[in-house]
């Protein structure tokens, strides 16, 4: 082992991890589906997605919502 390098720790216990789990089409909204679910303008879902007050993604011009994130904040 050279003096540069640096130790090494021991070895862990490997960390199971799940694999992540896919979204299906009914997960995903569009925001004209979020605003027919929550009876609101389209304009108002695109304002407060703007605001972080709907949790939302931006894909590229479009935004998407995802179902049970949309529930939690809705049942909080």
């Amino acid at each position: 082992m050279s003096a540069y390098a640096a130790s090494l720790p021991e070895a862990t216990k490997p960390v199971a991890v799940r694999p992540p789990r896919g979204l299906t089409r009914d997960e995903v909204m569009t925001a004209r589906e979020v605003a027919d679910l929550l009876k609101m303008p389209v304009s108002t879902i695109y304002q407060l997605a703007r605001r972080g007050d709907l949790p939302a993604s931006r894909l590229g011009r479009t935004w998407r919502f995802i179902r049970p994130r949309l529930e939690e904040v809705l049942a909080g």
